[in-house]
């Protein structure tokens, strides 16, 4: 009776282990950028000017003001988003400076960012930044910082269309099939938007879909997605998620 207790026993324990360890949830994309967004702010350590980092835009303020906000352009400067306060402690935990600031992302489609800055109730320039203009819609200076405008690649957009993307050479005449219209590789054809770059936007319902790019008769792969696996007929094809 001992025996079969302590096997009892010994069995549940490493079922509710084994249980725990199953509950342990894989690392997500969110879980990353939320890692790399407070790598981020925990670098920032005194009032400057502007910078982006790791696609993200980073805005500064000194620590004296008592409200600090930012408005964008790409908004039209209907948004106020409160700057915060980040403070710098001692070891012993004593704080010892502090500085205001707010981190963003910003549109992919641009390579510039207008802004201005409310400081203690009054709308301003960002002082820390040199760079400024007049902008005849606003009828005031703004702020102005160039961004990083990254190379497009195959993505859902949030009109409802996918984008699909081919790098290649000059000149070309590239298609696309996939799951989505039966594998047909002569019913879409990308447009070349810059040298060696095509595209093409497709209107796609929620779903998982295989896809491959062509040229003649060969099946290319999307050398800028990295997700991709093998179909039921034995083909190599990029995948697009649409959630």
């Amino acid at each position: 009776m001992k025996k079969k207790l302590c096997l009892f026993l010994l069995l549940a324990i490493s079922f509710s282990i084994f249980a725990a360890e199953k509950k342990i949830e894989p690392t997500t994309a969110k879980d990353i950028a939320d890692y790399a967004l407070t790598k981020i702010i925990d670098q920032i350590e005194k009032p400057c000017a502007p910078y982006v980092q790791d696609g993200y835009l980073i805005f500064t303020a000194d620590k004296s003001a008592r409200f600090v906000g930012i408005a964008f352009d790409y908004e039209n400067f209907r948004i106020v988003h409160p700057f915060q306060r980040l403070s710098h402690y001692e070891a012993d935990g004593v704080p010892v400076d502090s500085v205001l600031f707010y981190v963003t992302t910003y549109p992919k489609d641009i390579d510039k960012v207008s802004y201005k800055l409310i400081i203690d109730g009054l709308w301003t320039t960002d002082p820390l930044n040199k760079e400024r203009f007049f902008d005849k819609t606003t009828n005031s200076m703004l702020s102005v910082v160039a961004v990083e405008k990254p190379a497009p690649v195959t993505e859902k957009h949030n009109n409802g269309f996918v984008r699909f993307v081919y790098y290649g050479a000059s000149g070309q005449s590239i298609r696309l099939g996939g799951t989505f219209n039966n594998w047909d590789s002569y019913m879409y054809e990308l447009t070349e938007i810059s040298p060696g770059i095509y595209q093409i936007y497709l209107p796609l319902p929620p779903g998982t879909y295989y896809y491959n790019f062509y040229n003649g008769i060969n099946a290319l792969l999307d050398m800028k997605n990295s997700d991709r696996a093998y179909t039921v007929d034995g083909r190599t094809a990029s995948i697009i998620k649409v959630e």
